[in-house]
């Protein structure tokens, strides 16, 4: 199966800037004027902003208090912002270009690779240290992707977001969508785009009138997913390479790491990060607090001979199983594509859905698959008459 960091080029899968061809005032005659968003995570954001580029009316329903999902971020832990969920650009940085789409806009956001010669460290009992060699993945120095949004993204949308507001029933039968919050308000549109973890469609919280097809609920039922959870330490002193592995950091069942967090940061502050999905993720999600942060330390202990504890100054979790609107991290790297695939088609004309799970097969789980994702869905609304 293809996995979340084996992407086509994102130049021709999301092309350069929304294209206009089809979508003039007769063409789009039918298309949709006026959109609902259910979720403000990448996804949503994304989706709401080339919405609003278009002229279209866009109301964006945040089950939450905050927007951003599974991009959250603290700027309280050390004296550079911590990625609590998404982290690492995994695709050309056009990408942000891509998501901004206004070429009089100048993206100043700062990445950073990494080296080949950078140390990682694999851990069997006893620790190897061989460099990195090449790598793609980029990291944001002195941001995260949701101060890249907020910065680029939110401005012509925030006052289209609603908190604190879970959708429970679209109604898509008619010739326009009837969405249904938890407090009973009607909200009434063209057509929606939900974006919401497909935990959330799993485990029922929003009905669809119609059901949903077999197909689509069978991969909402099916699909690997993972939970998952992330770590953050401040020590004293570095005592650890810039990524320590282990036999089982990327198996079918999970993936974890530890990997210098403040790499390519303008910082005093030395802190350690911990990233682990699905049945690796278990053993840390199963303990909390002092006892949470024992364990970790403990390891650390037996992995760099003790230099863990004494160095010791303070930590933060983040775990995105125990999120009550999240409750997963991502869809497994060895999901099956064509589960993907029918995840990321239309339920009909009014009824699109996006996110790092909806795509069309081709790459998922990572949040420039959520922003691909909000175009195609966005495409499709504004031709789809």
């Amino acid at each position: 199966p293809v996995r979340r960091r084996d992407f086509l080029s994102l130049c021709s899968l999301l092309g350069v800037g929304l294209a206009v061809a089809g979508c003039g005032d007769d063409a789009a005659s039918d298309a949709a004027t006026t959109v609902v968003i259910v979720g403000a995570g990448a996804a949503g954001l994304t989706a709401a902003h080339l919405l609003t580029q278009r002229g279209v009316d866009v109301q964006v329903l945040e089950a939450g208090p905050t927007h951003g999902g599974r991009i959250k971020r603290t700027v309280d832990f050390v004296d550079f912002p911590i990625p609590l969920g998404g982290e690492w650009l995994h695709a050309d940085p056009n990408t942000l270009a891509e998501i901004v789409n206004d070429g009089d806009v100048a993206i100043d956001t700062e990445l950073a690779s990494y080296a080949p010669s950078d140390p990682v460290g694999t851990f069997d009992g006893e620790l190897t240290i061989e460099p990195i060699g090449a790598s793609t993945d980029l990291k944001f120095v002195g941001a995260t992707w949701l101060d890249f949004f907020d910065q680029y993204v939110l401005p012509g949308i925030a006052d289209r977001i609603v908190y604190d507001t879970a959708v429970v029933t679209i109604d898509h039968s008619g010739d326009g969508v009837i969405v249904t919050d938890a407090r009973g308000t009607i909200h009434v549109a063209d057509a929606v785009i939900v974006t919401v973890p497909v935990t959330v469609l799993r485990d029922g919280d929003i009905s669809f009138v119609p059901e949903l097809s077999e197909s689509k609920r069978a991969a909402i039922d099916n699909v690997d997913v993972w939970g998952g959870i992330k770590v953050f330490l401040e020590f004293a002193e570095p005592f650890y390479p810039t990524f320590t592995e282990f036999p089982d950091s990327e198996t079918e069942a999970g993936q974890r790491a530890y990997y210098d967090a403040a790499y390519g940061q303008v910082t005093e502050s030395h802190v350690l990060g911990l990233f682990a999905v699905g049945a690796q993720a278990v053993a840390y999600q199963e303990r909390s607090g002092d006892e949470q942060r024992d364990f970790i330390l403990a390891e650390l202990d037996t992995i760099f001979d003790g230099a863990a504890t004494p160095s010791y100054i303070q930590h933060v979790a983040q775990d995105w199983s125990a999120e009550p609107f999240v409750r997963q991290a991502y869809l497994a790297d060895g999901a099956d594509w064509t589960d993907v695939r029918t995840l990321g088609q239309p339920a009909g004309p009014r009824l699109h859905f996006a996110g790092e799970a909806y795509t069309d097969g081709e790459d998922w789980g990572s949040v420039h698959a959520a922003a691909r994702s909000a175009r195609t869905a966005v495409e499709a609304l504004l031709d789809r008459g």
